[in-house]
Parts: structure tokens; C-alpha cells; sequence
């Protein structure tokens, strides 16, 4: 890890950056991950209270992150995974979280800039993380919320900004929170052997890989879309290490592949014709791992300030949404427009 700070100022920040590193990982504990392959931060360091700086490299294959039919030079969720390592990282290294600190994301938006539709040249893509924080929380000198604005950028290339909002439990409060009795909540170590009857045909999700595909059993509807949620819990990206509950990075997949499904769904061309350009989600409730979930894509609606097609995404379960979202869609190739 870097260990460079300074003071706020455009310059002293730009050498904190300068100074980053691509050479090895970070320590996997410090982002949450089991598996080293799924480690993409390189490096950290805090240019003063409310900002830091941070470093990753995109793989130039990978068999979840570069699955896609659709036209993807840069995978949108590779991105929101680096800004989630950027910010897991943070807190434990540059705020002081402890270890056995919980992480519950409350809300995330990202937005891509038009860089990030241009191929990057071959081998693995080295990307900057500028992030500002805000709205911080701290109790008793603990640090128990705090917001994040992110800007990705890859060889002075704007690639995305994101936002995100994120409450810090301690372990101990973890259980009570869950609301769950003691012994009753099962990890995703029982689903490794995930469902495959009714799993939707890869293409229509924008996959290749069968086992990439996170959605069974489709029912259009006169203005909707609908599938059910397949917990694997046995795929290495989506589940690196045991889960009581499906992380919002998995409910994010099954956001795109359902906003995908929707749009050719309704307008009847393949989803190789669309890419994901932003999305907004926000998260209510834990989604359980025992218990089925619906997501559930609206049609398609037209944006005419950006030309873009915009799909809202509910994930249901026991009766109530425990999380909603937006994906914006456009076409490949092309400026937008219907």
C-alpha cells in the first residue's frame, strides 16, 4: 500500500497518484475476497480526511468479467466491483475499520462515459480511482456510514463516476440486524449445486457461458419481464467465499441480465444489439438465500435526453421489494435515439 498523503491541493494530490502502484495486489482480506484471481486492487493511499486515491488492473480475460455477447469493451460491473474493493479497503486501511467489520451497502449509482465504449489496447487495462467522501458517521470514535464519489479513469481516459453509501456494523450487531434466529440462516455453501432447469438461454442475457447466467425461468407479461433468481453458489466470482445472504454484486447481474432480457423481449431485437451504459440501485432489505426472488424488468422507456433506454428492475421476495434498480441501455453503435 502507498503510504503517501498530502494536502488537498490539485497538485499534491496528482503526485499521491503518481505514486500508485500496479505491481501486486492488495491483501485479499482488505477487499473481501477469498480467491487472489479475484483481487483487482493494486493499491490505496489517503491524500487527506475526505479523499483517497486508489489503483486497479482489468484483467484482459476473465471468465465471468469478459463473458458477454454483448458489445463490452470494459465490463460496467468489473468497474463497480474495482470502486467496491477501492471503498472496502478504505475503510479497513485509511478510516480503521476492524476486522469482522459488515459492510451494508445501502445505495449505488454509476454512470460510463463514452471512453468507456472504445476498445483498449490488448493486455490487461490499468485504471485510477479518484474517490471524495462525505456524509460521514461516526459513533464513539467508530466510523458507522459514510458516502462515496468515485471517478474511474484509465490513461487519463474518464471511464465512469459513481456514488455510493455504505453503513459499517460490528460483528457482534451483525446477527441482530440480520433479524434472523441463530442457526437458521444457510450460506451460499449449500446452493454450490445451482439449478440449471429453466436457465435462460445464455444469448438472451448477452452470455456465453451457461454458468454465468443468473436468471430461470421466464414469464413475459404485457409491460414486464420476469424470472426467478438462480443462487449459485458454487461460482467463483459471484460467490468467492460464503454468504449468508445474495450480495448486491450478484443482484446487480441479474439487474443487467433482466434489463436485457426486457429489451428484447419488447422490442424484439438480440441483446447483442445493446450495451449497459449506468445504473442506480438501492437496497432495502437482505435478499435471502432460502427463499425464491423474482426480478422482475419493466419494459423498456425511451430518455430523450440521452437517447438511451431506461429499464427499472425490482427484486422481490416474501412479498415486498428488499431492492430496486435502473439500468440504462443503449444501443451499439450508435448515438441513441429510437
Amino acid at each position: 500500500m502507498t503510504v503517501v498523503t498530502a494536502s488537498a491541493g490539485s497538485d499534491a494530490a496528482e503526485a499521491v497518484r503518481a505514486a500508485l502502484t500496479f505491481e501486486r495486489t492488495v491483501p485479499r482480506s482488505l477487499v473481501h475476497r477469498h480467491a487472489l484471481s479475484e483481487v483487482f486492487l493494486t493499491d490505496s493511499a489517503r491524500v487527506d480526511d475526505h479523499r483517497f486515491v486508489a489503483a486497479a488492473q482489468l484483467p484482459p480475460s476473465h471468465a465471468y468479467y469478459t463473458d458477454h455477447t454483448t458489445p463490452l469493451p470494459l465490463d460496467p460491473l468489473l468497474l463497480l466491483e474495482c470502486c467496491r474493493q477501492a471503498e472496502t479497503h478504505a475503510v479497513h486501511t485509511h478510516f480503521g475499520a476492524p476486522p469482522g467489520t459488515k459492510f451494508v451497502l445501502r445505495e449505488w449509482s454509476m454512470t460510463l462515459s463514452d471512453d468507456a465504449s472504445a476498445p483498449p489496447a490488448g493486455g490487461p487495462v490499468p485504471v485510477t480511482i479518484d474517490a471524495t467522501t462525505q456524509d460521514a458517521q461516526w459513533v464513539a470514535g467508530t466510523l458507522r456510514g459514510l458516502g462515496y464519489r468515485m471517478r474511474v479513469s484509465a490513461s487519463g481516459r474518464p471511464l465512469c463516476e459513481l456514488t455510493m453509501r455504505v453503513k459499517y456494523v460490528a460483528d457482534t450487531v451483525y446477527a441482530k440486524l440480520r433479524g434472523r434466529a441463530a442457526g437458521t440462516t444457510p450460506t451460499s455453501e449449500a446452493y454450490r449445486d445451482a439449478e440449471t432447469a429453466g436457465l435462460v438461454e445464455p444469448g438472451r442475457v448477452g452470455r456465453a457461458r451457461p454458468e454465468n447466467v443468473v436468471l430461470l425461468d421466464p414469464v413475459p407479461a404485457e409491460d414486464s419481464v420476469a424470472a426467478r433468481l438462480r443462487v449459485a453458489g458454487g461460482h467463483p466470482s459471484l460467490f468467492d467465499h460464503p454468504q449468508d445472504h445474495v450480495p448486491g454484486m450478484v443482484l446487480m447481474e441479474a439487474g443487467r441480465q433482466a434489463a436485457l432480457l426486457s429489451a428484447g423481449t419488447f422490442t424484439g431485437e438480440g441483446p447483442g444489439k445493446w450495451a449497459p451504459s449506468g445504473l442506480r440501485a438501492s437496497f432495502g432489505a437482505y435478499a435471502e438465500l432460502d427463499a425464491p426472488l423474482t426480478v422482475r424488468a419493466r419494459r423498456p422507456a425511451w430518455r430523450e435526453t440521452d437517447g438511451c433506454a431506461s429499464v427499472l428492475v425490482g427484486f422481490e421476495q416474501g412479498g415486498r421489494n428488499v431492492a430496486e434498480a435502473a439500468f440504462s441501455l443503449k444501443r451499439a453503435g450508435a448515438d441513441g435515439g429510437k
